[in-house]
């Protein structure tokens, strides 16, 4: 063999070394790359997933959680809330609404010269026996209810409560501190439909 073809093949050697190591380095970084895209489109996946679950979680926190599409005459007056509420056997459709009735109050109030008495009678109106009833949730707290409604109406003034709609504020203001301690201890605030004065006397 000649000197020539000697050096041809060891080139030709070269060469095909130099040939397979980019080979090589191509596949490799093809692979890295699809490697990447590949944990890029599960991250995107799972984030999205992620995102997903939390919209439906806040969603279901948020008061009155009703589902519009439910049909209402199923569903009637069982309300959907947050876990992190006590939760309670939802009534029947055709349930009669409950009504936990208040001791009676008379307070001193800001009469302002034109009375000195302010006196009320509450019932409050559920659909939730477990909360309105004879050992339901607000019989437990009584006293701390007593105590905020009374604070409430030795606050008021004759000249607000005097105007035409001046009980109705009244109405909503007491239904307010009502949710507020039932909200305090875990009882999902809306379960309370609604508080009717059966007398309301200024004196």
């Amino acid at each position: 063999m000649s000197k020539e073809e000697v050096i041809e093949e060891g080139q030709e050697g070269k060469k095909s070394g130099k040939g397979l190591i980019i080979v090589l380095l191509v596949v490799v970084t093809l692979l890295l790359v699809g490697m990447g895209i590949m944990a890029f489109l599960l991250m995107s996946s799972h984030d999205k997933d992620a995102t997903t679950d939390s919209t439906e979680m806040h969603a279901s926190a948020e008061h009155g959680d009703d589902n519009p599409d439910e049909d209402a005459s199923v569903k009637g007056h069982a309300k959907s809330y947050s876990p992190e509420y006590k939760q309670f056997e939802p009534p029947a459709p055709e349930a009669a609404p409950s009504y936990f009735v208040m001791d009676k109050f008379v307070v001193n109030f800001n009469g302002e010269g034109k009375a000195k008495f302010l006196a009320v009678d509450l019932q409050f109106m559920s659909y939730y026996e477990q909360v309105v009833g004879a050992d339901g949730e607000m019989e437990h707290l009584r006293p701390i209810l007593k105590n905020d409604i009374q604070r409430l109406l030795r606050n008021q003034r004759f000249t607000d409560l005097d105007k035409p709609d001046g009980p109705d504020h009244l109405r909503a203001e007491i239904l307010e501190v009502a949710r507020k301690v039932l909200e305090k201890h875990k009882v999902y605030p809306d379960l309370i439909e609604d508080v009717y004065m059966t007398r309301f006397v200024m004196q």
